[in-house]
């Protein structure tokens, strides 16, 4: 009886475990690093024109700040790990590692929002250092009670085994995070965060401190068991999907599709067009101020600026009035 009991519990986890390879932890979920690419943009942005532009000190001299726009740089480029077809799901290990990277870039941009929500409300440098002495170490608590937390809370679950509803959650959870209102949420809170001030700006970041440790190094501590887990066992390897687009075939489907006819297609080009003109001029020394314009220059821009104003109006009224004729003929 206790060996069917322990056997119903290890087919479960393994159940579990083998449907958080194929959602949550899947590889093609690297394709969300720009939301944490966004946040951290947003830190690197306060950072830069707070202390550069306010105080005169150079955010580049800092180790944290070069080290957060390495992280940057990484989770832009992760986007595009998931096309590169069928590589990432022969190698599976880099690819969960990778990912598990990219999580954690997500979480620290959050953490990053929340530190900028509770430091940068300070009115001068003195209580910007003074806050940021008591922030620091408040984060740091919450992200390592919230891995103590969960890493005790999964010995626990997998004494207990997973239950269906854990299971059919890991489902869901991945069709939430590709809707919109993911980046919605995000950038609100930085937003709100940054006009608010007082006593509701504390809160919001305290509580987001809080919500986001506890979120997401549960999550954080899961995919490292599953990483541990594929180490061990191929059973807990992700199927590859049939469709599975690779860079190439997308930007061949799209020039495919390409047409002048188009509005977002013609409007892109004709910008293409205007910032190539651009560079162009720059480069052959016209940016230098008191210099004069020759007339083929100032005629160009202003063409192409000209083009674009009312390419882009003449699309707006087409698009409003192909609705409007669409309600009206739906009420007939």
């Amino acid at each position: 009886m206790k060996n069917e009991k322990k056997m119903d519990i290890e087919q479960a986890n393994k159940i579990y475990f083998q449907s958080l390879a194929n959602t949550r932890a899947s590889a093609n979920m690297m394709v969300i690093s720009w939301a944490g690419a966004f946040g951290i943009a947003i830190f690197l942005l306060f950072q830069y024109f707070y202390l550069s532009k306010g105080y005169g000190i150079n955010p580049f001299s800092n180790y944290f700040y070069d080290f957060i726009l390495i992280y940057f740089i990484y989770l832009v480029i992760a986007n595009l790990i998931p096309l590169t077809g069928s590589f990432i799901y022969k190698k599976q290990i880099q690819s969960t590692i990778l990912l598990l990277i990219s999580y954690t870039g997500i979480f620290l941009s959050l953490i990053l929002l929340a530190y900028i929500i509770l430091v940068y409300s300070g009115h001068n440098l003195r209580e910007y250092n003074q806050r940021a002495e008591i922030v620091i170490p408040f984060l740091i608590l919450c992200v390592i009670a919230g891995f103590v937390y969960h890493y005790f809370g999964l010995k626990q679950q997998l004494k207990a085994g997973f239950s269906k509803k854990r299971t059919i959650g890991n489902y869901f959870a991945k069709s939430s995070v590709y809707s919109r209102n993911s980046i919605y949420i995000i950038f609100a809170c930085s937003m709100l965060g940054a006009i608010l001030s007082g006593h509701l700006g504390m809160m919001l970041g305290i509580s987001g401190s809080i919500l986001f440790s506890y979120a997401f190094t549960q999550l954080l501590t899961e995919v490292g068991y599953l990483l541990y887990l594929k180490t061990k066992s191929k059973e807990y390897w992700e199927d590859e999907p049939e469709d599975n687009p690779t860079l190439l075939d997308l930007l061949w489907d799209w020039l495919k599709g390409f047409s002048l006819k188009k509005a977002k297609h013609r409007i892109l080009l004709e910008i293409l067009v205007f910032i190539s003109f651009t560079i162009i001029a720059y480069n052959l020394g016209y940016s230098k101020p008191g210099i004069k314009y020759p007339f083929w220059l100032v005629w160009g821009v202003r063409i192409l600026v000209y083009t674009i104003v009312l390419d882009l109006f003449i699309s707006i009224v087409h698009s409003i009035i192909h609705k409007f004729s669409k309600k009206k003929q739906g009420k007939k």
